[in-house]
């Protein structure tokens, strides 16, 4: 009897031990547990706030890159027409004479490679007469002619072979037809022999083919030649590159009003001119 109770109070001994021990095994194992979840948990919030973060940044990043190329096309669109305002304050200070008519606007070239043949604008003020022809001045220089074709405006600029027009030489005003040649370049062609033609001379409009009003600087004479019956002159133009904006003349559209003062003896006073305008 005595060794059963022994027994049964060594095994209670064991159990309360085991208990004991267990206990603290198992709280050590709950808290090693509880610390890896915080540290999951705080991991994954910490990952969620990194993609969070992320997308934050690339949506910043998406709307700063639209907003630059929106300042980017604005500043584009502001050069452009800071430059085509500046072209046009600049042709309009070279405003040379009343009898210019209108301003014309260069829309494109025509065909590419071919940099003397343009696309102008046709201002609603211009009268609408097919085949017409009409001088290009740019800075008080000739700069070519334009046509009227199919209700467009087509300009040649000097260096086309369908530019031509009438000009003077020196101060004898000795004629010419100016235009171009393939093999010579810009020239002065069928100048007569009977003045001679010298290097260095200006080229100017005369005016008698009713493209340009005359005085108007084309270029300078660099060059002479003899043909039969005839000289040929090359010439350095005074204008070689296209410009944004051009004078259009039309003197076929103008007219000038003549004024006699009263009690002014007709036959002894010179008529005045006082004012240039378009005809209805």
């Amino acid at each position: 009897m005595r060794k059963l109770f022994l027994w049964i109070l060594f095994l209670a001994i064991v159990f309360f031990l085991s208990m004991q021990v267990s206990k603290g095994f198992q709280a050590k194992i709950l808290y090693v547990s509880d610390a890896i979840k915080v540290g999951i948990l705080n991991l994954n919030e910490n990952f969620s706030n990194t993609i969070t973060r992320h997308f934050d940044q690339a949506r910043q990043i998406k709307e700063l890159t639209n907003s630059l190329e929106d300042k980017d096309k604005l500043q584009y669109a502001y050069n452009a027409l800071k430059s085509e305002y500046d072209a046009l304050m600049e042709a309009l200070e070279s405003k040379p004479s009343p009898m210019q008519i209108t301003l014309s606007r260069t829309i494109s070239y025509v065909e590419m490679n071919n940099y003397t043949k343009i696309w102008l604008e046709k201002r609603s003020d211009l009268k609408k007469r097919e085949n017409a022809i009409f001088g290009l001045i740019y800075d008080n220089k000739v700069a070519g002619i334009a046509i009227m074709q199919s209700n467009r405006l087509l300009g040649y600029l000097n260096g086309d072979e369908k530019c031509s027009y009438s000009v003077a030489i020196g101060d004898k005003k000795v004629p010419g037809v100016a235009k171009y040649d393939l093999s010579r370049g810009f020239v002065v062609d069928y100048i007569p022999l009977y003045s001679k033609v010298e290097i260095g001379e200006q080229v100017i409009t005369n005016g008698f083919d009713e493209i340009f009003y005359p005085g108007i600087l084309v270029g300078v004479v660099e060059s002479v030649e003899e043909q039969q019956g005839y000289q040929i002159a090359n010439v350095k133009l005074a204008i070689k590159d296209a410009a944004a904006f051009y004078w259009l003349v039309d003197i076929d559209s103008l007219k000038a009003e003549f004024y006699l003062g009263e009690n002014i003896d007709s036959k002894n006073q010179e008529p005045t001119i006082f004012n240039f305008n378009m005809q209805d």
